[in-house]
């Protein structure tokens, strides 16, 4: 039993009042894509993906589902990463 004052989560995913993924996941990815956009995105693919490219893609989608303003934060900062 999860009471009203706690985050009350599902899968990993928050759903006290409305859908949101957990804010230790949000602030990783967003600190992801700020360094990435300043150092590269190689320096910051420290797992090792094949693609990326895709995986950020994927990644910023599943917040995007969740909660889709935080989403379009996501997306604005992908888009500043220099892919070339």
């Amino acid at each position: 039993m999860q009471r009203r004052a706690g985050r009350q989560t599902v899968t990993g995913i928050v759903v006290n009042d409305r859908t949101n993924a957990a804010r230790v996941d949000y602030d990783r990815l967003r600190a992801i894509l700020h360094n990435a956009a300043r150092t590269g995105a190689a320096a910051q693919n420290r797992g090792g993906h094949h693609d990326f490219h895709a995986h950020l893609l994927g990644r910023i989608a599943w917040v995007e589902a969740l909660n889709p303003g935080r989403g379009r934060r996501l997306r604005t900062d992908f888009e500043r990463i220099d892919w070339t």
